[in-house]
């Protein structure tokens, strides 16, 4: 028998592990729901793939919403790059968009589904704060999926995982970059995606010019009590000189959906 078949659902799929989670479950509990995504303009190609295993496995097809643009692009026209502050690059390209649209199609009643965890009700919170008075939900709290119970899951269904996981990557969002992620997540795309890496580093060197001298990297090292920020040349340089120690666990997170609009 369907569960809250009356009230339709819509799931923001990102094409992490997280909100595909949180498809599975409306689709094993039988909610009324459609999958909608913000694609970036810098999705991992296997994002795609694991997107429509998934979209496949329930039968429905996933509603894509695309500005043309890239975070880059909004840098640039923003005149100021993202940072672990501000990703302005989520708010023009992710929820706006998707408020656009389900302003427009959706009811004012039927919530936002948010594939967010235990761990993330803070992010929960804000993003309710942003979306009022839609509600905002997550399935995964709810129902109390925890990470294991979410890898264990794909296995049995027989859906692989997105290849950026088996890499290293926390997320798979903006094929493993991101504003607001730390060393540790540019070292691991640095070794394993060096070509994605090159381009956001030409990419930077070319926004930092067109802005000028107000422009800043998002990349911070603490040395001798001060904060140094990198440039992703600056980076990539120091690692091949073997002149910086890349913590281990310092990946930093997106907060899409969540910062302030």
């Amino acid at each position: 028998m369907a569960m809250n078949s009356d009230v339709k659902h819509w799931i923001s799929f990102s094409g992490g592990k997280g909100s595909a989670a949180t498809v599975l479950l409306a689709h094993i509990l039988g909610y009324d729901f459609e999958m909608i995504m913000a694609d970036t303009g810098i999705e991992d190609e296997d994002l795609w793939r694991f997107t429509d295993d998934v979209a496949k496995f329930v039968g429905k097809e996933v509603i894509i919403l695309r500005t043309g643009k890239t975070p880059w692009d909004v840098y640039r026209e923003k005149r100021y790059i993202g940072n672990t502050r501000t990703a302005h690059c989520s708010t023009e390209l992710k929820t706006k968009p998707v408020m656009r649209f389900l302003n427009k199609y959706a009811g004012a009643s039927e919530p936002l589904v948010l594939g967010m965890n235990l761990g993330e009700i803070d992010r929960i919170d804000r993003a309710a704060l942003n979306w009022s008075p839609r509600p905002v939900k997550s399935l995964l709290c709810e129902y109390q999926w925890g990470n294991r119970f979410i890898d264990h899951l794909f296995a049995w269904f027989g859906i692989e995982l997105p290849r950026l996981y088996k890499m290293g990557f926390p997320h798979n969002n903006c094929g493993g970059f991101c504003c607001k992620a730390g060393l540790t997540q540019f070292n691991t795309l640095l070794e394993r995606l060096p070509g994605v890496y090159a381009k956001h580093e030409k990419e930077m060197g070319l926004v930092m010019k067109d802005i000028g001298d107000t422009a800043r990297p998002f990349l911070r090292k603490k040395a001798n009590g001060e904060t140094q920020y990198l440039t992703l040349t600056d980076f990539r340089e120091r690692v091949e000189r073997n002149e910086i120690d890349v913590p281990l666990y310092e990946f930093g997170g997106c907060g899409c959906f969540s910062d302030e609009l």
